[in-house]
């Protein structure tokens, strides 16, 4: 199982990357350990650009304020799901 961590301070954004990718999970039919990340000092240590980010097993997916669509997601979940 992947784990998958949605970093961000639970606002609008953060919320709307959290439903992003859990569409897109369900769509791809990819079990996934998915932690919400909000604390500000947990955040810190990942050395991001901004937030909301998405790790996927600890490497960043999307930052630097990029808000990934349903489609993207699903594109890249897809390509992890054939390759496990």
């Amino acid at each position: 199982m992947i784990r998958i961590q949605v970093l961000g301070l639970g606002n609008s954004q953060h919320r709307k990357l959290s439903h992003n990718l859990r569409s897109a999970l369900e769509s791809v039919g990819l079990p996934a350990e998915v932690e919400q990340v909000t604390d500000v000092d947990d955040i810190l240590q990942y050395k991001i650009g901004s937030i909301p980010a998405i790790l996927l097993d600890g490497q960043v997916l999307f930052e630097n304020g990029h808000m990934p669509s349903i489609d993207e997601l699903r594109e890249v979940l897809s390509g992890v799901a054939a390759a496990g």
